[in-house]
C-alpha cells in the first residue's frame, strides 16, 4: 500500500546527497523508503555489481538489524544463477519474490522458507540499475504473500532512475571533491540564474533550457509541487538533456546552489556505436520500454525511438525483440569480457566463441568479419578496422548470411549458440 501523502521527491532528494560512505547513505535512503511502502517491516538495502557473468554484494544500510543483513546476505550465497538473472538482468525494478522468482524457480521457494523458518512468506525487492553494471536493491520481508501495487509499478522505476543515477554519482566522489571538478558543468542559484557554465552548458540555448528545467525542479520541491507524487516525479527526471544530475551544493556562508553535474552513463568499446545509441542499447538490453529510457536519460521519446532505429541499423538487427536479445546481460554477452588493453578497448571470451567446423564455408575474411558481428560492430566499424569500404563490408555480411543461412546478425548469434551445431 502506498501512503496517500508519500513525499517522493524527498527520496530523490536523499539520493543525491553524496556526503557520508555507502552505508550510511542508504541508511538515509531507507528512512524514506519505509514511509512511502507503508508496509510495517524494516526494509534492508545494500550496492552490488553485476556483470552478465558476475555478481558482487557491496555494502549493506546502516543500522540494519543484523538478522535482516544475514538473511539478505545468506539469501544470495545461496541464489542460482538463474535467480539472480531474474532479479538483477531482467531490468525489472519492482516486484514481490511470489510473483518474479518463486512461480518459476520452486526450489528457491523452499531455501527461502527455510533461511526464515517459515516466518514470513514472502519478499519484496526493488532494483535500481545505474545502467553500468552497478545499483542499489531494497529488500523487504513480507509476512503474507502479496502483489505490488499499480501506483508502486508506475512511480518506482521514476524513483529508481534517480537512486541509479546517484550511484554513478557516488562513483566519482573523488573527482567532486572540488567545484572547480571538469564535471561540474553549470552552476545555478535556486532562482535559476546562471552562474559559471562550461563544456555544452556554454551554448546559449542549452543554457536556457538548462535554466527553465532547474526553475521546474524547484518548483517541484516546494509543498505543493510535492503534493501530486506522479506529476512531481515526471518534472524531475533522471538526467537533464541526457548528459546532467542535478545536486544541491552549500557554501562557506551556507548559501544553496545547483550544480550540473556531467553524469550520463559511459560504457567501454563503443563499437561503432555512439556513446549515446550504446546507451540507449543497454537500457534496451535490460528490457526497458523507450518511455522509461527516456525518463532515465532526461530525452524525449521521440528520442530514443530514432536512438533505437539506429542502433538497430547500424548493426542490422530487424526488430526490438532481437536487439533486447543482443544486449540482454543473461544472453550471448555472458561469453563476452570487454577490457581494456594499451588504451585499446577489446572483446574476448570466457570460452571458444565460434567452433571452427561451424564455419566452414566461409572464407578466411568472412570468418573474421563473422567475429565482429557476434562482438557486436557496425559495418562502418568492420570497415575502419579492416581498411575497406562499407559497401564492400556489407556485400561481405549478406554472403556470410546466405552461406550459413540465416537472414540476420541475431539469427547469425543463435546459430552459432546452439550446441548442437
Amino acid at each position: 500500500m502506498v501512503g496517500k501523502f508519500s513525499d517522493w521527491i524527498a527520496l530523490v532528494e536523499a539520493s543525491y546527497n553524496l556526503e557520508g560512505n555507502d552505508s550510511q547513505w542508504l541508511k538515509g535512503l531507507l528512512g524514506h523508503v519505509s514511509k512511502i511502502l507503508n508496509r510495517g517491516s524494516e526494509p534492508v538495502g545494500w550496492t552490488f555489481h553485476c556483470t552478465p557473468t558476475t555478481f558482487k554484494l557491496g555494502s549493506f544500510s546502516e543500522g540494519t538489524s543484523k538478522t535482516l543483513t544475514y538473511a539478505a546476505r545468506m539469501s544470495h550465497a545461496l541464489s542460482t544463477e538463474k535467480s539472480l538473472d531474474l532479479t538483477y538482468r531482467t531490468g525489472v525494478v519492482i516486484a514481490t519474490a511470489s510473483e518474479l522468482v518463486f512461480p518459476r524457480l520452486p526450489d528457491m521457494h523452499k531455501m527461502f522458507f527455510n533461511l526464515l523458518k517459515g516466518r514470513m512468506e514472502d519478499l519484496l525487492v526493488i532494483n535500481c540499475q545505474s545502467g553500468m553494471g552497478s545499483g542499489v536493491s531494497i529488500g523487504m520481508l513480507l509476512k503474507q504473500t502479496s502483489q505490488v501495487t499499480v501506483h508502486e509499478r508506475r512511480r518506482w522505476p521514476q524513483a529508481a532512475a534517480h537512486i541509479g543515477a546517484a550511484v554513478r554519482l557516488r562513483g566519482k566522489i573523488a573527482q567532486l571533491s572540488s567545484i572547480d571538478s571538469p564535471e561540474v558543468e553549470a552552476i545555478l542559484d535556486s532562482g535559476g540564474t546562471l552562474h559559471h557554465a562550461r563544456s555544452p552548458a556554454k551554448d546559449q540555448d542549452v543554457r536556457e533550457n538548462l535554466r527553465a528545467i532547474v526553475r521546474r525542479i524547484e518548483r517541484t520541491r516546494t509543498h505543493a509541487g510535492r503534493a501530486d507524487p506522479d506529476e512531481a516525479l515526471s518534472n524531475w527526471e533522471g538526467l537533464v538533456n541526457g548528459r546532467w544530475s542535478i545536486v544541491d551544493r552549500f557554501d562557506t556562508d551556507g548559501r544553496r546552489f545547483i550544480v550540473a553535474i556531467k553524469n550520463d552513463p559511459a560504457h567501454p568499446d563503443l563499437r561503432g556505436l555512439t556513446p549515446r545509441e550504446r546507451q540507449v542499447a543497454e537500457y534496451v538490453g535490460l528490457g526497458c520500454a523507450s518511455k522509461e529510457i527516456a525518463y532515465i536519460l532526461g530525452l524525449s521519446e521521440s528520442s530514443i525511438t530514432n536512438c533505437t532505429a539506429r542502433v538497430q541499423s547500424k548493426l542490422g538487427i530487424h526488430s526490438r525483440a532481437e536487439l533486447v536479445d543482443f544486449f540482454a546481460p543473461n544472453g550471448f554477452r555472458r561469453k563476452l569480457v570487454e577490457v581494456i588493453l594499451n588504451g585499446e578497448n577489446l572483446l574476448i571470451t570466457t570460452n571458444q566463441l565460434i567452433k571452427s567446423y561451424q564455419l566452414t564455408e566461409l572464407s578466411e575474411s568472412e570468418r573474421e568479419i563473422a567475429t565482429y558481428l557476434i562482438a557486436g560492430s557496425t559495418n562502418a566499424d568492420i570497415a575502419q578496422r579492416r581498411n575497406s569500404s562499407e559497401y564492400t563490408i556489407a556485400n561481405q555480411v549478406q554472403s556470410i548470411f546466405r552461406k550459413l543461412s540465416v537472414r540476420s546478425r541475431g539469427e547469425l548469434v543463435a546459430k552459432l549458440q546452439n550446441k548442437k551445431n
